[in-house]
């Protein structure tokens, strides 16, 4: 376009021919040729790749480190002002300030030295006050918050504890004594110098003298990855995923793209759980149920129906031929019994049901006694209550905390109780 409008002005036509050509050229292919590939490749390459998020153990571990090391500073500075000693601490309170806030590290180490002198000290507005609760309004008294400039110009929030503000109140007291020269706009100015600290170079240094086991993790990007991530399990609403968002200094749509529960993860906890349902065939029994009701235990050997059915029917069965053969007369005592009832007896005796397999064992039905139910349901009636069916894990729980009382069940006939009394209440409604 450049090269077109100069070739215009000179009334080169010819040449602005040329620019027009390859311009039309460049809109129909670069994204075949160029664009699309590129994109492939970089999407690509993230595949299969681990993803590293900082443990919450070298968290607190860096954050004790910089308290310590703030402490022992502040201590140092205040006795004897030195531009070393005020170095330091600047570097230790621009790493707290990232972590703390989980901004990016370029925003806070330009932090300008107005924004924090600036800062507005007032008070929430009444009525805004009176909708927060007493420790809502506790920490509105407890932390600073200043306004500095972020990405593409945004307004972020940076949050203050007690201890950060005491120790940047003395590193602003005391910038001319360590030789800050006036004309440095920064707060965690360099002495002797007109530039600022690194925030990344101070964060990765302290990563890795605090004692992390994984301080490569401990970067201002990946503690910003960190919060957006582990936030989706508290299952915020909308208003407070876009105030999560405002405070990062990121929109609501990079928020739910890129700062969610890895994919991996969801898929192994979460879609497992349908795949499980439908190929064990139980799909209706959570219906009306969210993926987290769900409750799918994958080492239990779940029984179907048809196949109880059968165990019931054999067991029955079983059980009706025992009882006629033990009301069979003794035909052999009694010369009076008609030859017809003879002849029906070695019938019945000639028709007696096989025996079942050596391997399969039969299924007993047994009364549930109250000491039973009871311990049942002390334990598993929020399943009865929610319509969900225990797994083997729940089940085994009971069993172990109510060890005297359900010594003749198994976790299997407390799972097919809990079911029966479901479907109970079903058939009530």
């Amino acid at each position: 376009m450049l090269l077109e409008s100069r070739a215009n002005v000179q009334n080169d036509y010819s040449a602005a021919k040329d620019a027009r050509t390859f311009r039309r050229v460049y809109e129909t292919r670069w994204n075949e040729m160029i664009s699309a590939a590129s994109l492939r490749t970089l999407q690509e390459s993230k595949w299969n790749t681990p993803l590293l998020l900082p443990f919450t153990k070298d968290v607190q571990t860096l954050h004790s480190y910089l308290d310590v090391q703030q402490q022992d500073l502040h201590g140092k500075l205040s006795i004897e002002a030195s531009p070393h000693t005020w170095a330091k601490l600047a570097k230790v309170i621009l790493a707290q300030v990232i972590l703390f806030n989980r901004r990016r590290a370029g925003e806070v180490s330009k932090m300008t030295l107005s924004s924090y002198v600036c800062q507005n000290p007032s008070d929430p507005h009444e009525d805004v006050n009176e909708a927060l609760s007493d420790l809502e309004k506790k920490l509105c008294q407890h932390f600073s918050r200043i306004e500095i400039r972020g990405k593409r110009g945004r307004k972020v929030p940076v949050l203050l504890t007690p201890m950060m503000k005491q120790g940047l109140d003395l590193l602003v007291g005391s910038r001319e004594v360590c030789e800050v020269p006036q004309e440095n706009i920064y707060l965690f100015a360099r002495p002797n110098a007109l530039t600022c600290y690194r925030g990344s170079d101070c964060l990765r240094h302290f990563a890795k003298v605090c004692g992390a086991k994984s301080p490569e993790s401990l970067t201002s990007t990946k503690l910003r990855k960190q919060t957006g991530t582990l936030s989706q399990v508290l299952n915020l609403s909308n208003t407070e995923l876009d105030q999560l968002a405002n405070f990062l200094g990121h929109d609501i749509r990079v928020h739910r793209q890129f700062y969610r529960l890895p994919e991996g993860t969801l898929q192994l906890a979460k879609i497992s759980k349908v795949l499980m349902a439908l190929d064990q065939g139980r799909l209706a029994e959570f219906k009306g149920k969210t993926l987290d009701d769900i409750n799918i235990d994958p080492e239990e050997n779940v029984l179907l129906d048809s196949e109880h059915e059968s165990e019931s029917e054999s067991q029955v069965t079983t059980t009706q031929w025992e009882e006629n053969e033990t009301a069979v007369p003794d035909v052999s005592h009694s010369d009076a019994a008609p030859q017809q009832d003879t002849v029906t007896t070695t019938q019945a005796l000639h028709h007696k049901p096989k025996k079942r397999d050596a391997g399969r064992q039969p299924f007993k039905r047994r009364v549930w006694e109250k000491e039973e139910i009871h311990a049942v349901e002390k334990h598993m009636m929020s399943f009865i209550t929610s319509c969900r069916v225990p797994g083997k894990s729940d089940c085994d729980k009971c069993l172990n905390l109510e060890k005297a009382a359900l010594k003749n069940r198994n976790w299997l006939a407390i799972k097919f109780y809990i079911k029966n009394r479901i479907t109970a209440l079903k058939n009530k409604v």
